[in-house]
């Protein structure tokens, strides 16, 4: 097994002088004399420090090197040439003022220029590189895992793998998160993106949070300028693809878990709490909608008050007029004002015109026809049987005045002075309809009665409110009196 990984190991660098050769070869005849004036350096030769003084064996040293482009030109930084050349064994940092040739990772690079250190970072000063597009293949990423426990092994080189995020924060010239290979280990490395790169903006840090285990990819290089006696390994991002989620950020969690919460207390409040949260996603709407709903109610109670003074004022002429078929005309007019006055006010008084509470309208309508009629006042006794309906305006409007003539008709024909009676009125609802009836125990109605063929105004009203409603009509007579019924749908 080991004959074949040292067989293994010299074919890879017979490979790579090889190629290097035939770089060299494809170079034009001036640059190939150039980059042959010195051999080759390895990367390491470029690092060493024999005495561990901290000051590099070689600094300053012309060097010529060649590798292949991990990082593309133009996204570290955007003006300086600023990236890392790596083989299979390290890399290395390279920089040059300008961006002669621009490459790709992949792309083949001889480069020469001098040794130098920036912040700690050793790295080769360019002068004069060449470029062989696509010549080769980015070597496969190495485990992240092992560059944070031996971080200078993979200087400049590609590595890739998960972490969680035990650090968050920023440096003067960058944004950083610290993370660790598993939960039981103090080991650690930075994940960096400096404020020069050319996508910094679109680098999503904000929705990390600490404990949050994130997938990443980028190269390792040294820098530390907050602590320039101690050296800080970090992995640079070369685009925002090289960072995603290994598992969902807590960011999304406090998100969805805050919504839920909303969502309930939306739920659990009904309409008052869903207003609120509308009122918040729809601020200048909601201001529009209040507004709107403020002058129609004052509309309602100013017809409202308009009703009720004509009302008063029919019930003036009601107390100079002698005539009785005058009385009564004018006293039909007055209970049919006060019934439309009647849902004006209903109306002003709630928030909305789909939510009428028919049962508790009907009874005040029939107490104040009573009122009207106060020679019955002591003589008819009320009855109500009522279930809790809500409606519309559109169906509460002619369902008030079907019976404002119903129980008007009543006390003009049903009841006399001379003798008690009573009138009944009844609501129910089933199945998506609602039935009304009013029901009095009095003589009943002529022999020759018909809905059909009666000329009143009384009996034309009923039917036109009935067919506004598409209700559905029935009298019934017996020895107790005349009950009318009429039923309707509530959509």
């Amino acid at each position: 097994m080991y004959k074949k990984i040292f067989y293994s190991s010299r074919l890879i660098v017979a490979v790579f002088v090889l190629g290097t050769a035939a770089l060299c070869f494809l170079l034009p005849e001036s640059a190939n004399a150039q980059f042959q004036e010195d051999s080759l350096w390895s990367f390491p030769k470029i690092r060493a420090d024999a005495n561990a003084d901290d000051t590099l064996d070689h600094i300053g040293e012309r060097v010529t090197i060649t590798g292949i482009a991990n990082t593309a030109t133009g996204i570290l930084h955007e003006h300086y040439l600023q990236t890392f050349v790596q083989n299979d064994s390290a890399g290395m940092s390279i920089f040059g003022e300008e961006v002669d040739t621009p490459f790709a990772r992949g792309d083949s690079v001889v480069a020469r220029g001098y040794i130098q250190r920036y912040n700690g970072l050793a790295e080769v000063h360019v002068d004069t590189y060449k470029v062989v597009k696509g010549a080769s293949k980015v070597p496969a990423a190495k485990p992240l895992e092992n560059a944070i426990y031996n971080p200078r092994r993979y200087l400049g080189m590609l590595v890739e793998g998960d972490g969680k995020i035990i650090e968050k924060g920023s440096t003067f010239n960058g944004r950083y998160l610290r993370i660790s290979p598993s939960d039981s280990t103090s080991a650690s490395i930075m994940v960096y993106v400096s404020n020069f790169h050319h996508l910094n903006n679109d680098f999503d840090f904000e929705v990390l949070s600490i404990g949050d285990k994130i997938s990443v990819k980028g190269v390792v290089t040294e820098y530390n300028p907050e602590y320039p006696d101690r050296r800080t390994y970090k992995v640079f991002l070369r685009s925002p693809d090289d960072m995603s989620y290994a598992t969902l950020p807590r960011y999304y969690w406090f998100v969805g878990g805050g919504f839920l919460v909303v969502l309930c207390i939306v739920i659990g409040g009904w309409i008052v709490s869903l207003r609120r949260q509308v009122d918040k996603q729809t601020k200048e709407l909601q201001e529009s909608l209040q507004v709107k709903e403020t002058l129609l109610n004052e509309i309602h109670h100013r017809v409202k008050n308009s009703l009720s003074i004509v009302s008063g004022l029919i019930g003036l002429q009601l107390d100079s007029t002698e005539d009785e078929e005058a009385k009564n005309v004018l006293q039909n007019s007055q209970s049919r004002i006060q019934s439309v006055a009647l849902i004006h006010e209903k109306l002003y008084q709630h928030d909305s015109t789909d939510n009428i509470e028919l049962d508790v309208y009907i009874k005040e309508l029939v107490e104040a026809i009573h009122g009207t009629f106060s020679e019955y006042t002591e003589a008819v006794d009320l009855k109500f049987n009522m279930d809790k309906v809500r409606l519309d305006v559109d169906k509460v409007i002619p369902c008030g005045l079907l019976i404002n003539e119903l129980v008007v008709n009543a006390f003009k024909h049903a009841f006399s002075e001379n003798r008690d009676g009573m009138l009944e009125v009844k609501l129910e609802r089933e199945n998506g309809e609602v039935e009304v009836s009013v029901a009095d125990d009095g003589p009943g109605l002529p022999d020759d009665f018909s809905m059909l063929n009666s000329e009143s105004l009384g009996t034309m009203l009923i039917d036109t409110f009935a067919s506004q409603l598409n209700a559905d009509t029935e009298i019934t007579e017996s020895n107790d009196g005349t009950e009318f019924t009429f039923r309707f749908s509530t959509n």
